[in-house]
């Protein structure tokens, strides 16, 4: 049982090509790749609906309980289980809904979540996507709820379902995210548009997670992180980079300027086969910066050069599908076939 809180001319002069048209050829090809952006018009799915429990919830009676949620209890069997058949399993139901912290977080969501029509649109499109690259995969059955703040796992999977703290994406600024010990690094990810992008990181998550890979050196981890990413570009195709990588436009453009001396300070310090976890921590773990660069720096710089680095591999390669990629478990390989060489 869950727990209760749980996007033919041509120009010549002498014979030359002007240098800008071939940059921006250049930088295109470097930028995408066949998949990237499918041709998904013959794809066709079913509407996402969200089903939302928390709004049963925070609408029953608290004093009538099991007489006002029993109409409800088959489509949220997820949440309550046999939980209602009990005495402590209805107090459990009673103190969640009249708490006044959850009840103070209800009624901010429901401010900005009374339609999720805007998310079920995103969401049936992303996985469209998905249904393309993933044609035997089952689309999940989808529920929204009030996580209490749930900020390390804001969306949750479970035996395909997908269940969507919708408190978890209130904008970076919300007061209770701060009260609660929600560190400010790991706010740009729950703005409303990130709804979408964790629901989708967290279906890449779980296929991968099914192939029980285990990255152990530096370069693991960041091509792991990287194929993550190529995941949400092909799932997302219109989303801003920031946005996947849950950047600001400061930090992506940080990014963008020093991933060639990243790699070579990788490079020249040997680190790209190195085990060593709080080295790799350094590099790919969640913090408000780098911190071997500087406190200025973009966060997580090693998942950064994880991505490009298999964005080049599949520019590179574009028979590898993207089931392949996901199910590759040498990086060193995606390594030397990318010829990835940031400058």
């Amino acid at each position: 049982m869950i727990c209760f809180s749980l996007m033919r001319k041509k120009t010549i002069i002498k014979h030359t090509i002007p240098v800008f048209i071939i940059l921006l050829v250049f930088f295109s090809g470097c930028r995408r790749s066949p998949h990237w952006e499918a041709n998904i018009s013959s794809v066709r799915i079913s509407d996402i609906e969200i089903k939302r429990y928390e709004k049963v919830l925070f609408n029953l009676n608290p004093f009538n309980i099991r007489q006002d949620i029993d109409p409800y209890i088959e489509d949220f069997s997820l949440f309550l289980g046999d939980a209602l058949d009990t005495e402590a399993g209805q107090a459990q139901l009673y103190d969640y809904i009249t708490d006044p912290f959850i009840r103070e977080i209800w009624q901010d969501t429901w401010e900005i979540w009374e339609d999720v029509s805007q998310l079920e649109t995103e969401l049936t499109r992303a996985f469209r996507y998905y249904v393309y690259h993933f044609p035997e995969k089952e689309i999940p059955v989808f529920y929204s709820y009030i996580s209490g703040i749930d900020f390390e796992l804001p969306v949750k999977y479970f035996e395909n379902n997908i269940i969507i703290g919708l408190d978890m994406f209130l904008g970076r600024n919300y007061p209770n995210y701060e009260r609660t010990g929600v560190p400010a690094f790991k706010r740009n990810r729950f703005i409303t548009e990130g709804a979408v992008v964790e629901v989708m990181r967290t279906m890449g998550e779980e296929f991968i997670r099914h192939r029980r890979e285990i990255p152990e050196t530096l370069l693991d981890f960041m091509v792991y992180e990287g194929k993550m990413l190529y995941f949400l570009d092909c799932m997302l195709p219109q989303t801003a980079d920031s946005l996947k990588i849950s950047y600001t436009t400061d930090q992506i453009a940080w990014a963008e300027r020093n991933q060639g001396f990243a790699w070579a300070f990788y490079l020249d310090n040997e680190m790209l086969y190195s085990t060593d976890r709080q080295l790799i921590q350094k590099f790919t773990g969640a913090a408000p910066f780098t911190a071997p660069f500087s406190r200025g720096s973009a966060p997580r710089m090693g998942v950064y050069n994880g991505w490009q680095i298999v964005r080049e591999y599949m520019r590179r390669n574009p028979d590898v599908t993207l089931q392949e990629l996901m199910l590759e478990k040498n990086a060193r390989e995606i390594l030397n076939a990318s010829r990835y060489r940031p400058r």
